[in-house]
């Protein structure tokens, strides 16, 4: 049934691609913040072609650099993602640029058989379309150093939204910005998840935690504002509300990807020469025994930290969802149901995994969750 569902819902997003676009009175920004996150972005375009031909980075990650790359702009990143998909026939290609340029947005494709720009890199590619989308919005200096080879041919200013882009971006181009915004209004409704957990959460503990970048309302179940959250801290997160996440007991905040950042756990580095790398596959740094890293999602190859950088999956690094204190004497099972040994009063063990209420303390042992016996934190 599961899958008639997700088979429908590809159906009805198909159709509504092929509807006709008419000229609208909507003025949507390009400059400004973008509201999706980066698994809604990606879960989109996997809805509607299951293989993207990407090169050397996969579809999540490339939304997350439309979002940060943006975000450094002040470009609605999650609007660029949508032109991409416009681009680029939801990452399909077949026209005058190829997969391997790295160039997602047509930029120096005039025509004629033109292919257009070479980007040596996904995030240079990505970078080059937000500076040119920048260029269009506003008059603003760049904050990141200039790869787009076409910055310096628009006029500062002279498309603030991106039905302004039309027969100006692309030529003819028509209609140009409202199917972008089709695209984008398409793309809001796949439904908020956390990444690595899903939409269903059975635990009474948190399944991650929300970092503000700005001060954020808190919204009673009724729907009223309960009251502040402040930018700067870390919230637990018990799962989503349509595209909200539930901050305990139906309490939510909006998602938004400007002003905050959700993450699953961290990554604790156990030896040494263990590498950070870029979205492009490149060492970005040596990471030092003992730092811990906030994880935002994992594959079976690697945990992905933000902005497209990634941690391989080795004997090197260790993954916790959070810790418990033991605040009363409780049993320490082992896998086969056994008490092993009383964990006592005081002592801090890291989680590595949630099941229910079943905790695992790692090596095949676990804890029951008792709230009256312990404190579990994943701040």
């Amino acid at each position: 049934m599961k899958k008639v569902y997700v088979l429908l819902f590809v159906l009805l997003l198909s159709f509504v691609s092929y509807a006709p676009v008419q000229a609208s009175d909507e003025k949507v920004s390009i400059s400004g913040s973008s509201i999706l996150t980066a698994k809604q972005m990606g879960d989109f375009v996997l809805l509607k072609y299951p293989e993207p031909k990407l090169t050397t980075v996969d579809i999540y990650r490339l939304a997350d650099l439309y979002l940060s790359l943006g975000r450094q702009e002040g470009i609605r990143g999650d609007i660029a993602f949508a032109q991409a998909i416009l681009e680029t026939g939801y990452f399909q290609y077949g026209k005058d640029v190829l997969p391997e340029q790295n160039n997602y947005s047509g930029i120096g494709a005039v025509g004629g058989g033109a292919q257009g720009a070479y980007f040596n890199k996904p995030e240079e590619g990505v970078r080059a379309q937000i500076q040119h989308l920048k260029a269009y919005a506003n008059n603003d200096p760049l904050v990141t150093e200039k790869i787009d080879p076409r910055f310096d041919y628009v006029k500062r200013g002279i498309a603030p939204y991106w039905t302004d882009l039309n027969n100006r971006w692309a030529v003819p181009g028509e209609f140009y910005g409202e199917r972008i915004l089709a695209i984008f209004s398409e793309m809001k409704r796949i439904n908020l998840e956390i990444p690595n957990v899903g939409s269903q959460w059975t635990s009474k503990l948190p399944a991650a935690a929300v970092y503000l970048k700005a001060d954020m309302p808190l919204i009673s179940p009724d729907g009223s504002v309960a009251k502040t959250l402040k930018k700067g801290y870390s919230y637990k997160v018990f799962g989503t509300i349509g595209n909200n996440y539930n901050l305990g007991g139906n309490y939510y905040i909006a998602a938004n990807s400007s002003k905050m950042s959700v993450y699953i756990g961290r990554l604790h580095i156990k030896n040494k020469d263990i590498n950070l790398y870029r979205p492009d596959g490149k060492v970005h740094r040596k990471l030092v025994p003992g730092e811990l890293i906030k994880v935002f999602s994992f594959d079976n190859n690697a945990y992905y930290v933000g902005g497209g950088y990634y941690i391989q999956r080795n004997a090197g690094v260790s993954f916790y969802k959070g810790t418990i204190q033991i605040n009363a004497d409780s049993s320490l099972y082992d896998s086969n149901g056994s008490v092993a040994r009383t964990l006592k009063r005081g002592q801090v063990f890291r989680v590595y995994a949630i099941q229910n209420n079943k905790l695992d303390l790692g090596g095949g042992y676990y804890l029951n969750y008792d709230k009256q016996k312990q404190s579990y934190s994943n701040h």
